[in-house]
């Protein structure tokens, strides 16, 4: 039943694949995506929609454009996954809806489901609501980020009108190839023909793969490393510093949002907006109020610092451990690690361990598979000999422990691991 705003929840994931993907399921994506929108009357067609790919840095991009564009036009932001709420993936600018707007939508994608030959996995039912929300609310633009990959992707259904191509890394190997250029080709084929692309600071590689793609497809092309200059980025007290050009114009962000990344994701959004003609003074402003959930988000509790970041990849958390040892490197600090399933956990900790000596492993969550066991035991391997090292499965317990064992604590490594402590029912 969809009767309150919790009952959501419990509405997708009922249509979570037990046997969890399949290649079945996936080589037949865009087939099944295509006759479920068709059943909903194409709500995708109904607005100017921005697809962004990569590794990392989408949903941050994603926000920060979707953000500056509200400024203006209505506009309809797509991410995933979410850290503390689902409404997370389906906002308004990462503003959310009524209840009821969210309940309605779910009941009229609820009613097309019988109509279907197949049943639809949860991801391409998020990806239809989200479609189906930004029509009903009335939406002029919509920012949508790729779930995995690209090619396949449940959100390669949309005749985009721009496509942002964040860095690659090598992740989900199994599913996108085993190399920068098999994972770039992937997800360069959401670019469309005669749109217009933009390039984040990517790999020489990927760069190669998608100017290969533009040209093919008549698409004109914009890179970090041709059309942004003099990118400088810099750490203060209270605030991050990011400075850079676009066409001889200088820009110059004072942001609540931490690391460089983040501020070549800065430099990214406002080279789209420019290429989109989006790019006023009201946009620069509503960029710079950005504030999003788990990236270098800092809390206090019991009078100690808590820094929560959804770093996933190896360079992720190379750039998040280069900030928070800046910021934090003369305290006593503690780490919380863990990740799902699939990702480059031994790299991360290669990373991570050097600074820091007090360090608990734990489960990244119950939704997706993890292997603490596994990630456990390599960081004993990499540990120095004064290094105090716990295997801690409950995430109440393993927190609890971290206030003990220092003034500071980071937990980082999964999304899912810092939606178990920052969310509405956890210890944050």
């Amino acid at each position: 039943m969809l009767e309150k705003i919790e009952d959501l929840d419990g509405f997708f994931l009922s249509y979570m694949p037990s046997s969890g993907r399949t290649g079945e399921v996936r080589d037949t994506r865009l087939e099944r995506m295509e006759c479920l929108l068709r059943g909903l009357g194409n709500p995708e067609r109904c607005y100017k929609t921005i697809h962004l790919a990569g590794s990392k840095g989408k949903g941050t991009t994603a926000t920060i454009l979707s953000k500056a564009i509200a400024s203006t036009h209505k506009c309809g932001l797509y991410r995933s996954p979410h850290v503390y709420d689902l409404r997370e993936r389906f906002t308004i600018a990462g503003e959310f809806l009524s209840d009821r707007e969210y309940l309605d939508a779910a009941l009229l994608l609820s009613s097309k489901i019988s109509d279907l030959d197949f049943k639809p996995t949860t991801f391409e039912l998020y990806t239809a609501y989200a479609y189906l929300l930004f029509k009903s609310a009335g939406c002029e633009y919509a920012v949508i980020e790729t779930g995995l990959g690209g090619r396949l992707d449940a959100t390669n259904t949309i005749d985009s009108i721009m496509e942002i191509l964040l860095p690659i890394e090598k992740e989900h190997t199994e599913i996108l190839g085993d190399t920068i250029e098999k994972i770039s080709i992937e997800k360069s084929k959401i670019i469309k023909r005669n749109s217009t692309v933009i390039v984040s600071d990517v790999d020489p590689v990927a760069l190669r793969v998608f100017e290969n793609e533009a040209r093919e497809k008549s698409c004109d092309l914009f890179s970090f490393c041709k059309d942004i200059k003099n990118f400088r980025h810099r750490e203060e007290k209270d605030h991050s510093l990011t400075c850079f050009s676009i066409d001889g114009r200088v820009f110059d962000f004072r942001t609540a949002l931490r690391t460089a990344e983040i501020g070549k994701n800065f430099a990214t959004a406002t080279l789209a907006l420019s290429r989109l003609g989006l790019l006023s003074d009201d946009a620069i402003k509503a960029m710079e109020k950005v504030k999003i959930e788990g990236r270098f988000e800092e809390r206090r509790v019991d009078g100690k610092t808590i820094v929560l970041d959804v770093a996933h990849t190896p360079h992720s958390i190379l750039n998040l451990i280069s900030t928070f040892s800046l910021l934090y490197g003369e305290r006593k600090s503690v780490l919380i690690f863990s990740t799902v399933s699939g990702k480059d956990y031994k790299s991360m900790l290669s990373s991570l361990l050097p600074h820091f000596n007090k360090v608990i492993i734990t489960r990244a969550g119950t939704f997706k598979p993890s292997d603490p066991e596994g990630i456990y035991a390599e960081a004993m391997r990499l540990k120095r000999k004064e290094d105090e090292v716990y295997l801690i499965k409950d995430e109440k317990t393993a927190f609890d422990l971290a206030l003990k064992l220092g003034d500071t604590v980071l937990i980082t490594g999964s999304f899912y691991l810092v939606g178990e402590y920052g969310g509405k029912d956890a210890q944050l």
